[in-house]
């Protein structure tokens, strides 16, 4: 069993830590928490401490991290992960023992995947992705890096999803598609073509209803 520390404590990070707690391969030492959002020194036992004051705790070589971030801004999240790693903090890519991951993909680091997920052959992906329970990602994929993907989506193969975008839940992405940087799909959406960078599409089929290249995506 190993030692990480988790970074990040809202929705996501607490249903990431319920899972590790069942989990025989990991044992969570301790939270992480970005100062700005610090309200308590411990959770489920679990001490938690501040960002800022993390390496006088755990130094960047005597263990390794996962970071799930914030959940309202992709960007944030991404930011958030990055303090870590400039501090020197190495990362574990989290996949649940009940995912169906291929055993080809190439796969960079900090990406957590969901309990009944499957990841088809011949894909590749970067850093801190999320992908949620129940989703199938089919072959050929190609994920960047900042990816936040709801339960229950479906995404055909020879698609490609570019940094910092978010697939809400339940929606569906035909095959050959290209989902641009920080593209925001609403939920139950069925994306039928490309979609332009820093915009948010909603509907069946889905069509670009906002752009959002000065705030950023914030659901």
């Amino acid at each position: 069993m190993e030692d990480i520390l988790l970074h990040g404590l809202g929705t996501t990070g607490k249903l990431l830590l319920a899972e590790i707690f069942a989990d025989i391969r990991y044992a969570v030492r301790a939270i992480v928490c970005d100062d700005k959002y610090y309200q308590e020194d411990s959770y489920l036992g679990k001490p938690i401490y501040k960002t800022s004051e993390i390496e006088k705790i755990f130094t960047p070589n005597s263990i390794r991290v996962i970071s799930t971030g914030v959940y309202s801004s992709m960007r944030e999240r991404y930011a958030s992960y990055l303090q870590l790693k400039n501090k020197g903090y190495n990362f574990i890519n989290y996949i649940s023992k009940d995912a169906i991951v291929a055993n080809d993909i190439i796969i960079g680091e900090n990406n957590i995947v969901f309990a009944g997920t499957y990841l088809d052959y011949f894909g590749k992906m970067g850093n801190c992705n999320i992908i949620r329970p129940n989703t199938y990602v089919g072959h050929n994929f190609d994920i960047h890096n900042g990816v936040y993907i709801a339960p229950n989506c479906s995404i055909a193969g020879y698609t490609t999803i570019e940094d910092l975008s978010f697939i809400g839940i339940g929606a569906t992405i035909i095959e050959h598609r290209n989902i641009k940087t920080e593209t925001l799909i609403g939920a139950a959406s069925l994306v039928t073509k490309d979609t332009e960078p820093f915009s948010q599409y909603i509907g069946i089929p889905a069509v670009k209803i906002k752009s959002h290249k000065q705030t950023g995506i914030l659901l």
